[in-house]
């Protein structure tokens, strides 16, 4: 039996988007930011949010946000995830290592 990578099991978000789903994204994104608080870090979120379980122009923009600091910020052998605020395997698997990252890998 093949495996089966846990982000194939994920939904692709985007702008219009809004649920459960749009919900736990809005989840991850606040907890990388919180958890990125640190002295000279990348921040995520850089003004007032409003997480209402909606993919609107306000989630759009710290998805692009998120995929440029990661592309900027996280070491190879991290790939280079497109920058287009659209969340698909590529994103959800850079959220899942932004969030180890930051809880765990660093001091």
């Amino acid at each position: 039996m093949a495996t089966v990578m846990a982000t194939e099991k994920l939904p692709l978000l985007k702008n219009g988007d809004s649920g459960s789903s749009v919900r736990f994204l809005e989840q991850l994104l606040s907890s990388i930011y919180w958890f990125s608080q640190r002295p000279n870090w990348p921040t995520l979120i850089t003004e007032n949010v409003i997480f209402d379980a909606k993919y609107d122009d306000q989630c759009q923009k710290i998805v692009k946000e998120f995929q440029q600091n990661y592309n900027a910020n996280f070491p190879a052998p991290a790939p280079h995830i497109t920058v287009d605020g659209i969340v698909g395997p590529e994103t959800w698997q850079a959220l899942g290592d932004a969030i180890f990252r930051y809880t765990y890998a660093f001091p």
